[in-house]
């Protein structure tokens, strides 16, 4: 199988990637997660929550942080007071059933990055990436950066690259727009090698809307040489 190097560029006026989010207090990483990104993936290919996700899983994901943006918060409430003048309005419960309206209001505080510019390389089999991108010129439904709330701002596809990830984020300019001096490369390691960070980011299973299935990998975090302009 031939190597290649798909790149995006995921930037938006917010975008939110929580891989630790528990009950009311939705987080934010600091770069894209690999399950936010084949969230994304999916959405361009039309692809179910219960279909598999065995191709994706085969890619290996880097990511240029060109912009780190800055984290903002939102709080928000859910289930109390009337919704369009509806009597039945009331926020769902884990149960299936449906809280009492005006008496179990839901809080939560989500996290955002606000102004953030990534750029992502997904690398693997070169047939692959050419239906990813053929999917991303057209896609199925909305592309959002973490949350349907965020859209991006520009195209999300870049296109593909006859190099490596490393090497493809390496040789790919840097946007008019970026953080000064070098740029952060928050780079996926080999299955096995445990000297990085464990990110339990890998989906393996997303069934319901409930039931959630994670796999880790390990990624490593390193100050790039400078890239060209």
């Amino acid at each position: 199988m031939s190597q290649a190097t798909l790149l995006l560029r995921l930037e938006g006026p917010l975008q939110s990637w929580g891989y630790r989010s528990r009950f009311g207090d939705r987080d934010t990483g600091l770069e894209p997660t690999k399950s936010g990104v084949f969230g994304l993936l999916c959405c361009a290919l039309g692809r179910d929550r219960s279909e598999p996700l065995d191709d994706l899983r085969s890619l290996k994901m880097h990511v240029r942080v060109d912009r780190q943006g800055r984290l903002v918060q939102d709080f928000q409430t859910a289930g109390a007071g009337r919704f369009r003048g509806a009597d039945r309005y009331a926020a769902p419960k884990s149960d299936g059933g449906r809280a009492a309206r005006g008496k179990e209001t839901i809080l939560m505080v989500k996290h955002y990055l606000q102004d953030a510019s990534f750029l992502v390389a997904l690398e693997g089999d070169r047939s692959l990436l050419e239906q990813l991108e053929a999917a991303l010129q057209d896609p199925f439904w909305p592309l959002s950066l973490g949350r349907r709330s965020c859209p991006p701002a520009l195209p999300v596809l870049v296109g593909i690259r006859e190099a490596g990830g490393i090497e493809a984020l390496t040789a790919e300019p840097k946007p008019a727009r970026c953080d000064k001096g070098n740029l952060r490369l928050v780079k996926e390691l080999e299955p096995g090698d445990f000297k990085g960070e464990p990110r339990p980011d890998i989906p393996m299973a997303w069934p319901d809307r409930q039931t959630r299935v994670y796999a880790s990998r390990s990624v490593a975090s390193e100050l790039m040489d400078e890239v060209q302009a």
